[in-house]
């Protein structure tokens, strides 16, 4: 009888860990997809900051043209 109890609790222990795991791996795939977003975002900023440093060139160049 105490070998059931001990393996009952073993079971129990291992489908626990099962949860963990699978929770674990869903956290993992839910960060990947912000990663994923956020990399987009920085992309995206840096294009914006392209395109500010285009802007204030012209601008520059406008003034030389008109100075």
């Amino acid at each position: 009888m105490g070998s059931s109890i001990d393996k009952k609790i073993f079971e129990e222990k291992k489908q626990g860990l099962q949860t963990d795991i699978e929770k674990l791996e869903q956290t993992i795939t839910q960060l990947a997809d912000q990663q994923k977003q956020i990399q987009a975002n920085v992309y995206a900023l840096h294009g914006a900051l392209q395109q500010c440093d285009q802007f204030l060139e012209m601008l520059d160049d406008e003034e030389k043209e008109n100075g």
